[in-house]
């Protein structure tokens, strides 16, 4: 079992290798067939820094300094998006795995610095009234001005970050509220998840759940609960706080409960007959990643055996949907990116095949916590 894991990671690192050469320092997304040097983004859209940390990860497995130096040329890039590029709340996924886990490795001023602008332009979306950080559009915009999502769960690591940088609270406090009014208001009570959440963006007054990405407003988007799973770890651990560690673990028994026979999930659990029955690996390795993180962290022996295994069982399931071997192909995992302009359709995304080598790297002993400082 492990073996195979193992030569996964080999294969992932060739791959990554053979994509460097091929990127320049281009961005990798999505792409049909995981031809992602046919879509690049431009600036990174709100994958940007899925790819770096494909890199860093590299970099961590073999100590070899090329991988570094090649880090090192998007920092200009990663810069001048703060300056002039689209910013919303997405700014923790770009920066915590290319500036945070670069401050980590390198102690480079440039990347504290990074961080912190970073850390201070997520705050800038911070709603006092409502205790959330606003999803999507710029900050001065009127459109979904109270509007949150779960992703977002996975934003706070960068202010939980920046808190410890520089001793400043403002950042871990902004990160606690949004995890608390998350917990509250996406949270359902069977701990299934709304994709959204608005407020009245003035009085702070909750509205209600909604649904985006996920097939209909009382569904539960396979994604969205594994963000909440990995995304309420990452509070817990940077807390200590038992209830982000509670609601981390009901939702992954949630999630784990409802994975069909062969353990990968549909792109929504609740889908009707009509629904499009489309997996996405992309929710798998994301659930799986943060339930190695919880392992460690429950107090009961058999449940973090239990979560160890099922951890181990979701990467097994994948191994029949890798391109790993595929040199033909710049992506790794064929996921479901949900609501597109064409509908719900599978596509190679660089989140799913970042989260699937982590999630590798995790069941072999290697946890870097890149979700940290």
């Amino acid at each position: 079992m492990y073996q195979s894991f193992e030569q996964e990671i080999q294969r992932i690192i060739a791959k990554v290798d053979r994509n460097m050469e091929q990127y320049g320092y281009g961005f990798p997304h999505i792409h049909s067939d995981g031809q992602y040097m046919e879509n690049m983004a431009e600036d990174g859209s709100w994958t940007g820094s899925f790819w770096t940390g494909m890199v860093a990860i590299a970099y961590l497995l073999t100590e070899e300094r090329r991988y570094l130096d090649y880090l090192y040329g998007y920092l200009p890039l990663y810069q001048e998006r703060l300056r002039s590029g689209y910013i919303d709340h997405d700014l923790g996924f770009l920066y915590q795995l290319y500036a945070v886990v670069m401050y980590r490795l390198t102690g480079d001023e440039v990347f504290r610095k990074l961080t912190i602008d970073a850390a201070d332009k997520l705050l800038e979306r911070y709603n006092e009234q409502g205790r959330f950080i606003r999803a999507w559009g710029a900050v001065d915009s009127d459109v979904r001005r109270g509007k949150i999502i779960i992703d977002c769960m996975m934003n706070l690591p960068l202010l939980y970050a920046a808190s410890k940088i520089t001793g400043d609270n403002r950042y871990r406090n902004a990160a606690e509220a949004h995890a608390g009014s998350s917990r509250k208001h996406l949270v359902r009570s069977d701990y299934s998840t709304y994709h959204t959440f608005d407020f009245d963006p003035d009085s702070g007054k909750p509205i209600g759940g909604f649904m985006v990405d996920g097939y209909a407003n009382e569904s539960t988007w396979a994604r969205g609960e594994a963000w909440g799973v990995y995304g309420f770890a990452c509070s817990y651990a940077q807390t200590g706080d038992e209830m982000y560690r509670e609601t981390a673990e009901r939702m992954a028994d949630y999630f784990l409960e409802n994975l069909p026979n062969d353990m990968v999930p549909m792109w929504d659990f609740r889908l009707q007959a009509e629904g499009h029955q489309l997996r996405d690996c992309s929710a798998s390795v994301i659930a799986a990643s943060g339930i190695f993180d919880l392992a460690k962290d429950v107090e009961d022996p058999f449940k973090q055996q239990f979560y160890i295994n099922k951890g181990v069982q979701l990467l097994e399931a994948l191994q029949s949907y890798s391109s790993a071997a595929d040199l033909t192909r710049n992506g790794v995992l064929s996921c479901c990116y949900g609501r597109t302009e064409r509908g719900e359709q599978h596509l190679y995304a660089i989140w799913g095949d970042f989260y699937y080598l982590e999630a590798l790297c995790k069941a072999t002993g290697r946890n870097w916590q890149l979700w940290s400082f």
